[in-house]
């Protein structure tokens, strides 16, 4: 029951003065008695004011879920790479909406990843061999374009005789001393000058990744730009790229990214003549860093792929692909964990979910390749 308001009175004999409930009939002398003062309230007032208050929450509710949505707040990660949110990530609406897959694209399975090296800037690919008409570093000159194009060739033959895969060019805009492009770019572009492939218009299978800095984000990246392309993710890849490269990514690449061996493909080609001087670098500067970084987050590896980045280019996959935003965010808390401590097996390899197929455990995968 609600309390007597503070207008009601009692009766009292003829001649007697009224008096409030609360007290007597005087104004309070402060703000807090005044609130504390009964005043007249009908259950039917009280229904409404909080019917008002529980459809305004709602409201406000529903506002703050729906703006998160198309902000990708759903998407924030916690310190130790996994979603914050219990909601499903989702990819920026206004941006999706831009985006039509054919019914040819959205059935793609394979990924074909070719990895650049350099930038042709040419523009007759009957010159492809000359130098001049590359961006190289010195090691490269006398004789590395070739390999480049043997790369390419062997990408295109690839997906040529896959009509389920799709041919990802990977590489960015590493060299300041170039009119910005990017190495896929420039790989791309020879492959349809040299009539290796036709226009895009008549074969859409063959498109570029322009971010990547490393060799793991060549792969990686390449997945993600596999998933734009497709709106799916790769059941199988072929990697196109140097023999000698072969282990850094069969062993450490393949199991950073928990991708099953009887679905990962590797095509190696060389320089001609003696690569010993190769190897013994490739060992040195390329696998036995990432042997002990396995996501390449500390120097030497962080910061080759800062001299990499010479035009402050940020890659759009933590928003077109945020299934993976904590695999791309991913780092062990300290480069001595990168492959676990001792006795552990696979103490540094992304232990999340995955959106690619998996059928084996992470630590089986990497306690392998220690061994």
């Amino acid at each position: 029951m609600l309390p007597v308001p503070s207008t009601a009175y009692r009766s009292k004999p003829r001649g007697s003065q009224s008096y409030f409930v609360s007290g007597p009939s005087t104004l309070p002398s402060s703000v807090f008695e005044r609130l504390r003062t009964r005043a007249r309230l009908t259950n039917l007032a009280v229904g409404l004011i909080l019917s008002a208050l529980g459809f305004s929450v709602i409201l406000n509710l529903r506002h703050w879920s729906e703006a998160s949505g198309r902000l990708g707040l759903s998407t924030s990660l916690d310190p130790n790479g996994r979603f914050s949110s219990s909601r499903k990530p989702t990819s920026i609406g206004s941006i999706e909406n831009t985006i039509e897959r054919t019914e040819e694209m959205a059935g793609l399975t394979h990924l074909v990843m070719v990895a650049g090296h350099a930038i042709w800037k040419g523009s007759d690919p009957s010159a492809r061999v000359n130098d001049s008409d590359w961006v190289l570093t010195p090691i490269q000159r006398g004789g590395s374009v070739r390999t480049f194009f043997k790369h390419i060739e062997a990408g295109v033959n690839e997906a040529m005789v896959d009509p389920n895969s799709l041919l990802v060019f990977s590489g960015g805009q590493t060299r300041l001393d170039t009119p910005p492009t990017t190495e896929s770019q420039s790989y791309l572009r020879l492959a349809i000058a040299s009539s290796l492939l036709p226009p895009l218009s008549e074969f859409p299978r063959a498109t570029t990744e322009e971010y990547a800095l490393d060799s793991l984000t060549n792969l990686m990246f390449s997945y993600a730009r596999f998933h734009e392309v497709t709106g799916n993710w790769p059941r199988k890849v072929t990697v196109v790229g140097y023999e000698m490269k072969r282990p850094r990514f069969e062993k450490l690449h393949r199991a950073a990214m928990r991708i099953p061996s009887q679905d990962f493909k590797y095509i190696g080609i060389d320089d001609e003549g003696d690569t010993s001087a190769s190897y013994e670098g490739e060992s040195t500067y390329g696998y036995q860093p990432f042997s002990e970084d396995l996501y390449g987050c500390f120097p030497p590896l962080s910061l080759k792929k800062t001299s990499r980045n010479p035009f402050a280019r940020y890659h759009p996959y933590h928003t077109s692909s945020p299934e993976i935003a904590g695999l791309l965010e991913w780092c062990p808390v300290h480069k001595a964990h990168a492959q676990g401590p001792e006795g552990q097996k696979g103490g540094g390899v992304y232990p999340h979910v995955l959106p690619w197929k998996m059928t084996e455990p992470a630590e089986s995968s990497w306690s392998r390749e220690q061994d």
